[in-house]
């Protein structure tokens, strides 16, 4: 066995396995994702907003193939120079511009949202600069860190983000009420295909698969992990959106913000040493913030650094902290970061899960370019 393949399950030399991969894509989507999707769902499709999950996780499918596709294509090449190497370097410059600039949107909108949920849960009277400088700081570490010590953390912490979820929602089954969810596909068409839309943005983040080339040991099969792992994030969403519905009700649920922490807050756990359990749940949200912010940070700076042609992505996570920090305080309250979260997503979002992958996958085609011991 080479210094550069696994031993026991464990990265070596920069590289990380798929399992890690796995346990990556899982907290770095489900946990942002899935706080606030029934309400948005159960907006357009009412009681089949479970149903739009369903489809919007159909709908990803196709698009994480294509980037799994890409990526292997890339054989081991840096996303930027793989871009550039198909579809010119001024064009590969500008792509992976917009790359850098999604993830460090994410990273801004993201962290304003763990924050106000933070100070309304929990922390209500500590100033927003101590909660920004906690989670920022220490995603930065964890990035500045490299990619095995975050692939070998997600293994760890995606127990501590499952277990205590899989417990609540189990418990959370006495106090629901199914017909809640009755009768089931009678919300139009369009009205279902509505919240598909709005739910396929809950996988925001999928799009780093892209830039994952360099850093996989065994890609071959990537492919088949990556939807593995999708369609479980989706089934999940599914999961928790179907019981959140149930426990407040298609037209009770539009007026709960965050309905998923609402209902964990509200469980009686048996036995339960604490009465505010809620706060012991939101662990798993927690750890998902700081992933994504974590990996949106990571990520960039590797953009940069590549755009760059210089330095260390160090270097680079220096940087880009005080532009997301002044990006995440600007807005002036939290429905103004909805609506530009909702903005971003629809526009440049959409282009970096969906629209630019297709893209460079068609020229990609029309160059002939072939995968090496690999199948799509």
């Amino acid at each position: 066995m080479t210094n550069t393949e696994f031993r026991d399950g464990f990265a070596l030399n920069n590289k990380i396995s798929l399992r890690q991969l796995q346990a990556l894509l899982f907290l770095e989507i489900f946990g942002f994702g899935v706080t606030a999707l029934p309400r948005r769902v159960a907006e357009s499709a009412a009681q089949d907003g479970w149903v739009s999950v369903l489809a919007a996780t159909a709908m990803i499918i196709p698009v994480v193939m294509i980037i799994s596709h890409l990526t292997k294509l890339a054989r081991g090449l840096s996303f930027h120079n793989f871009a550039c190497s198909v579809l010119s370097k001024p064009l590969g410059v500008a792509v992976s511009l917009i790359f850098c600039s999604r993830l460090v949107l994410l990273a801004a909108f993201n962290l304003r949202i763990f924050a106000e949920i933070t100070r309304q849960t929990m922390l209500p009277a500590t100033p927003f600069a101590v909660i920004f400088v906690s989670m920022l700081m220490l995603a930065a570490y964890g990035a500045a860190k490299g990619i095995e010590t975050r692939a070998r953390m997600a293994e760890v912490l995606i127990l501590v983000v499952l277990l205590p979820l899989i417990f609540v929602f189990g418990i959370s089954g006495r106090d629901i009420d199914i017909t809640n969810l009755a009768p089931v596909m009678v919300s139009p068409i369009e009205n279902i295909l509505a919240g598909s839309f709005s739910a396929f943005f809950a996988f925001s983040g999928i799009e780093v698969l892209l830039l994952l080339s360099p850093y996989l040991s065994r890609p071959k099969h990537l492919t088949k992990s990556s939807a593995q792992v999708t369609v479980t994030i989706g089934i999940f969403m599914a999961i928790v959106t179907a019981v959140t519905i149930s426990r407040f009700g298609p037209e009770g649920i539009t007026h709960q913000m965050w309905p998923v922490l609402k209902m964990m807050d509200t469980i009686s756990l048996p036995g339960s040493i604490t009465d505010r359990q809620g706060a012991l749940i939101m662990t798993f949200w927690i750890i998902s913030a700081y992933a994504i912010i974590n990996a949106a940070l990571f990520f960039s700076s590797l953009l940069l650094k590549d755009v760059m042609g210089r330095g260390q992505h160090s270097g680079y996570i220096l940087a880009l902290v005080p532009i997301i920090a002044i990006l995440a305080y600007l807005p002036k309250n939290l429905v103004t970061v909805y609506d530009l979260h909702t903005f971003s997503n629809s526009t440049i979002g959409l282009a970096t899960m969906a629209g630019i992958p297709l893209i460079i996958f068609i020229i990609a085609k029309i160059r002939g370019m072939k995968l090496k011991n690999a199948r799509l």
